[in-house]
């Protein structure tokens, strides 16, 4: 008679950490529609897709809250390409270790990063929450 020895445990990997399906809005939508998806959805974070449907980034709320005045005309007048940062994605994929993500965050001070597979298709995103959330689950 043979033992079946368990295999060890998978570590986990940002596809089992990250938050989906996600919230996205186009680059030239105004950010009263982009606050307006925030409010209703509860979340904090939309990632931004551009014509061709390519990531371009993430918008928090505090993007659109730092727009002075934050009233429903001046939101109406400007659209997120006037707020989100034309750098470069930083983004990871989802069978990275979360600490990957998590560096990837303190490295560029962000709240949030999109999760892109390897031809930039968006799968998911990782939150600071969901870092903090899969620490505590660890422990």
């Amino acid at each position: 008679m043979s033992a079946v020895v368990p295999s060890p445990p998978r570590p986990p990997v940002v596809g089992d950490v990250m938050s989906k399906p996600v919230l996205t809005v186009e680059i030239d939508e105004s950010l009263w529609d982009a606050w307006q998806l925030l409010f209703v959805s509860g979340l904090r974070h939309l990632v931004v897709l551009g014509h061709d449907g390519e990531c371009l980034g993430v918008l928090s709320d505090r993007n659109i809250l730092a727009e002075v005045p934050a009233t429903a005309d001046n939101l109406g007048r400007r659209r997120v390409r006037d707020v989100l940062a034309m750098a470069p994605v930083v983004s990871v994929e989802p069978g990275v270790s979360p600490v990957v993500a998590a560096k990837a965050m303190v490295a560029n001070a962000a709240e949030a990063v999109p999760v892109l597979d390897g031809n930039g298709r968006l799968l998911g995103i990782v939150t600071e929450s969901d870092i903090v959330r899969w620490l505590v689950d660890a422990a």
